[in-house]
């Protein structure tokens, strides 16, 4: 599909029908900038290639058959394939701050500004973990290429601003369909489409350890890991993939990994009401990151149906998080969002229609 192709692909395909190489780049710009698939309208393009494009079968498309939109302003998609599969996507709308940070293109955004597209690689997912609802679905297939861009181009029409962040933290594990993750996330760099920098596309494995060097190799995303747990007895029942890949093991990938200057990787820690937050967990956290240019942030349990798991209560969070900061981890709190409608993290389930 074009629209799964990135540039390099792309240019090659138009080449084999004697297009030249800027027409290809007008096409990708036409299809990942303005959202435009039908040849018969994108801007730009000679009519000689629009005549090639449109001997081309129609691209594929995703549909929204349902928008969800949370008291918030979280919005979630519920979007269908054209074999009526449903998946789903988020867009979370910051809530304000103070500051500025890097926007793509090299421009200057402030935070009240962003505006983060929580995207799916996977209808349903197989790392079974025992606190997402994404879970419970079991794995139906993985997502090609052009199904992880349309979910770009969809929320982009229904977000309030446009989108500056993309996290691959929706239903699927990320690395159990890696080769068309990297591909989306190419597409999603090029400068003339999306245009999207390293550090804004964040891409968030339980720990499928073999894949984390290799796909940090590619440079073509910043890294998440879901810890989540900080001894093996407990990951083990959280996160099934630890009995392969566990907490020493994924340490010493991570230690391995020469990382570039001032990056770092998210440690994602779900905290569970009598399950992974005393000051012990605290602890074994702060000496699990020892040496790692990590950044642990802190997650709150959403509910779902079926799940039994209990939210931590207020003073006991912020007694965890007294003692990472005493310990010397630097560590944030990331808001559930969207929990109303069933859009917050690990809250994701979509059943074929």
């Amino acid at each position: 599909m074009l629209h799964g192709l990135t540039l390099p692909q792309l240019t090659q395909k138009l080449a084999a029908h004697s297009l030249p190489a800027h027409q290809a780049r007008l096409t990708f710009q036409a299809i990942h900038r303005h959202g435009v698939l039908d040849p018969e309208k994108m801007p730009g393009i000679s009519e000689r290639c629009r005549n090639v494009l449109l001997k081309f079968p129609p691209l594929p498309r995703l549909s929204v058959t349902s928008t969800h939109a949370a008291e918030d302003g979280t919005l979630k998609l519920q979007l269908a394939t054209p074999a009526g599969e449903l998946l789903e996507c988020v867009i979370i709308p910051s809530q304000g701050g103070a500051g500025v940070s890097a926007g793509r293109h090299g421009g200057r955004h402030h935070p009240a500004t962003r505006v983060t597209l929580c995207l799916s690689c996977q209808i349903g997912c197989a790392a079974g973990c025992s606190f997402c609802f994404t879970g419970t679905m079991k794995l139906q297939r993985n997502l090609e290429p052009w199904e992880i861009t349309e979910q770009f181009r969809l929320a982009s029409q229904h977000a309030p601003r446009p989108i500056t962040n993309l996290v691959f933290m929706g239903m699927g594990e990320p690395f159990h369909n890696e080769a068309h993750v990297l591909q989306a996330c190419r597409i999603f760099g090029e400068d003339i489409g999306a245009g999207f920098s390293r550090r804004h596309i964040v891409v968030s494995t339980a720990g499928v350890g073999n894949r984390i060097r290799p796909f940090w190799e590619t440079g073509a995303a910043s890294l998440s890991l879901s810890l989540h747990a900080t001894t093996d007895e407990v990951r083990n029942t959280l996160v099934p993939l630890n009995r392969r890949w566990n907490l020493d093991a994924l340490r010493k990938i991570l230690l391995d990994i020469p990382w570039r200057k001032n990056e770092t990787i998210t440690i994602a820690y779900l905290l569970l009401s009598g399950v992974n937050d005393s000051q012990a967990d605290a602890q074994r956290l702060a000496d699990w990151c020892r040496g790692l240019p990590a950044k642990v942030n802190l997650l709150d349990f959403n509910a779902f149906p079926g799940g039994t798991y209990a939210k931590v209560s207020d003073s006991q969070r912020a007694a965890f998080r007294q003692w990472l900061h005493d310990y010397g981890v630097f560590h944030t709190l990331r808001h559930s969002r969207g929990d109303d409608v069933m859009a917050a993290c690990g809250q994701l389930a979509a059943r074929r229609r």
